[in-house]
């Protein structure tokens, strides 16, 4: 099938390799391109960074690693922030990294192959990976006790309670595994969640601590999840292993009906913040004594689904008829039209609490761009800076810097336009079959490879 993007997606020209960018934090040198990626024999696919991270090796000068996503993941190595070298390495599995962590001496990375789950997590340790090479710390070797070992892909990692902490996706569910001790050993993890309140969630797009807890977003399958939105959820662990529900909850969600039943949690909010566009809680940071969460508003999307359909309308009535191809584009068409009569604001949102429980929301639109669909990086500096960075496919991401968010700009979290929202929920759960039955061929038609990937 030769299915194309819709024209308020294609760039011109098409450039998709990664680049690495540096910015003088006192403002006074515009942005400069210090990498651009190329393609290399065995790895032709190069599509950007998912993390970049600093280490300390033995202790001595700060050195900047990269985790370069493609056909196989590379990680890159800098000691001024110009020059860049790829690391040679045999050892690396996995396609991308999600997460990095820095802890007792040691640079940790998480990798996963993108197209499929991998049944063993891909976990690796150096000192410092441009000398002393990657091993691996979890291993299916003689003695393996898979009860005392995560299983699953691994989504995020974090530091907490000088332990480190990972989230993986195993049987469809999430999995959040610590180390007994300081350091990982093969038998002697522990696992702290088995699988949220609403079950439906698979994949975990932020961890973050704050204030003596390890908070942690859970996301529901993908890729349905982007066509049929469901807000995500929120929980926390403390040091004792005990976990509890903030945002969402929800114990069961029906397929075939979308129905959500009422579930306690200690915000009140449902999932999503009472936004089932929310659909990734994709940064958890703390800043200035106050927890930050930015998410991804789906809402753009419906407008490129519905695009994507129309302009291949005849290919995808040769593939899956008429009558379906109706339904679909009479569901999306009823869902962009319902946004733009409620007024709804689209691009992300950002969330602040004083006490991890109860929230405001900072902004509703993406920082007055509606293409701005993610907060996809929330970084704070050695000069306690706030920097933003946007996922933004339409023209391009945005970086943003401040050094105090306004109180008195805040606005209690509500239920914003829920009531709108809630018809357009009721009417993609009326037309769920045929959108799940045929969510393979929208895929398709969005060009998988091209723009899916970026999320």
């Amino acid at each position: 099938m030769s299915g194309f993007l819709p024209s308020l997606l294609m760039a011109n020209p098409v450039e998709n390799q990664g680049e690495i960018w540096r910015y003088r934090k006192d403002g006074k040198l515009p942005w400069q391109r210090v990498y651009r990626s190329t393609s290399t024999p065995g790895n032709s696919v190069l599509s950007g960074f998912r993390y970049l991270i600093t280490h300390r090796p033995f202790g001595g000068s700060p050195a900047i690693y990269a985790a370069e996503a493609g056909d196989r993941v590379r990680v890159l190595k800098s000691t001024n922030g110009v020059n860049w070298r790829v690391l040679e390495d045999t050892i690396l599995q996995g396609s991308s990294s999600r997460a990095m962590v820095t802890h007792r001496g040691k640079l940790y990375i998480a990798t996963r192959d993108e197209l499929e789950e991998n049944p063993v997590p891909l976990l690796y340790s150096s000192e410092d990976p441009e000398f002393y090479p990657w091993e691996p710390v979890i291993t299916n070797v003689q003695g393996f006790d898979p009860d005392k070992n995560p299983r699953g892909s691994i989504w995020n990692m974090a530091v907490f309670n000088n332990r480190i902490y990972i989230s993986t996706s195993y049987e469809d569910r999430i999995q959040v595994w610590r180390t007994n001790d300081e350091e990982p050993r093969l038998n002697d993890w522990t696992l702290v969640v088995d699988g949220f309140e609403n079950p439906l969630n698979t994949s975990t797009l932020a961890m973050g601590v704050f204030k003596n807890h390890l908070y942690v977003s859970g996301t529901k399958p993908l890729p349905l999840a982007w066509l049929i939105p469901f807000g995500f959820d929120l929980i926390r662990i403390d040091k004792d292993d005990n976990w509890e529900t903030i945002v969402g909850g929800n114990p069961l969600i029906l397929f075939d009906t979308i129905i959500d039943k009422d579930s306690d949690c200690l915000s009140n909010l449902g999932s999503g913040f009472n936004n089932p566009f929310n659909v990734y809680g994709w940064q958890i940071q703390e800043y200035k004594d106050k927890l930050l969460i930015s998410t991804f508003d789906d809402s753009n999307n419906m407008e490129v689904i519905l695009t994507t359909l129309l302009e291949n309308r005849a290919a995808l009535e040769n593939l899956i008829g008429e009558t379906a191809t109706n339904i679909l584009i009479a569901a999306y068409r009823a869902v962009v039209e319902i946004l733009t009569a409620i007024r709804y604001p689209r691009g992300f949102d950002l969330y602040i609490s004083e006490d991890g429980v109860n929230f405001s929301s900072v902004f509703l639109d993406g920082l007055g761009n509606p293409h701005n669909y993610g907060g996809r990086i929330l970084f704070v500096d050695s000069k306690n800076d706030l920097y933003l960075g946007t996922a933004n496919p339409f023209d391009g991401c945005e970086v943003w810097r401040t050094d105090n968010i306004p109180t008195e700009a805040l606005q209690p979290c509500g239920d914003n336009h829920y009531e709108g929202l809630l018809k357009i929920k009721e009417m993609l759960s009326e037309n769920f079959k045929v959108i799940n039955d045929n969510m393979p061929v929208i895929l398709e038609l969005m060009s998988k490879n091209a723009y899916l990937k970026s999320m």
